[in-house]
């Protein structure tokens, strides 16, 4: 990591909400964690909000996110925790380890459906249930999500940045099935959909028009960040297709559970919320219980 990198990293977790009031054990704890624990390289539990716990790798790519804040995707991750309840649905299209479906599921009470197709991630996506005791309002997937279903070519050794490729190349590519969303969900109405595809968001929403079209669904999560590029997709392809289904970006603040409107996707962000009837959203993130991090409620 450049060292413009590492400031900018420590710029945010002093940002990060978590950190309010606590900035300078915040800054201990960052390097603490670079000068101790990344070093030995073994696996981590960690606390999230409220009771629910993450192993995490310190080879993931934002286990000191993990680490440091919790909720390393602070104003998605609250947004998600304030919109579920048990009984929803909660569609999560890039799994990895599991950290939104533990939120989702172990917090909220919600059902999840947690797509990760590398068998080793998926098997420590399991081993997430397990820990959280949530195995029975989880239905893990080991496949990916896409247009049609079939068999695709993922790498296997890239951890959160595992994508797909054209062909195999090598021991660090695996083949992988792939199934449509609606298929899967078969009429289900999903309440929230969290994508993070590494590129591939627009072959998901390509397999999902009933899903993306139920009046149920409320709200979607997508990571954009030009990885597209790879598939000859842009941000503002996938920005289209999801707002052609009524939705509109928008920004959301855990303390004040405000929805604000947004002209444009996140572009200097990862990350872009998508709302549809944002009022009806607002009444509810604004009725929500309060999660706990550390020692505060949002």
């Amino acid at each position: 990591m450049r060292i413009s990198e590492r400031f900018q990293v420590i710029a945010d977790i002093l940002r990060h909400p978590g950190s309010q009031g606590r900035r300078p054990a915040a800054l201990l704890d960052y390097f603490r964690w670079n000068l101790g624990h990344r070093m030995m390289g073994v696996d981590y539990v960690l606390p999230l909000a409220d009771e629910a716990r993450l192993i995490v790798s310190d080879r993931q790519n934002y286990a000191t996110l993990v680490y440091m804040c919790r909720l390393w995707d602070f104003p998605e991750q609250a947004f998600l925790l304030h919109l579920l309840r048990p009984g929803d649905i909660f569609v999560d299209a890039g799994a990895n380890v599991g950290g939104y479906t533990v939120l989702a599921s172990a917090v909220a009470g919600a059902t999840s459906h947690a797509f990760e197709p590398v068998p080793r991630t998926y098997a420590e996506l399991r081993r997430n249930l397990r820990l959280n005791d949530i195995e029975s309002l989880v239905q893990a997937h080991c496949c990916a999500l896409g247009e049609t279903a079939g068999v695709s070519v993922m790498t296997a050794g890239q951890g959160g940045m595992n994508h797909i490729v054209a062909s195999p190349a090598g021991a660090d590519t695996v083949e992988v099935r792939t199934d449509r969303l609606d298929h899967v969900l078969a009429g289900a109405a999903a309440r929230l959909i969290k994508m993070d595809a590494e590129g591939f968001e627009l072959s998901i929403l390509r397999g999902a028009p009933d899903t993306l079209a139920n009046p149920g669904l409320q709200a979607v999560i997508v990571e954009l960040n030009g990885s597209g590029g790879r598939y000859g997709v842009s941000d503002d392809d996938v920005h289209r297709e999801i707002s052609r289904f009524g939705f509109q970006p928008c920004g959301y603040d855990a303390r004040t559970r405000a929805l604000t409107p947004l002209g444009d996707y996140n572009r200097s962000g990862m990350n872009t919320l998508y709302v549809r009837d944002r009022a009806a959203v607002a009444e509810r993130v604004a009725a929500a219980r309060p999660f706990r991090l550390r020692d505060r409620n949002f």
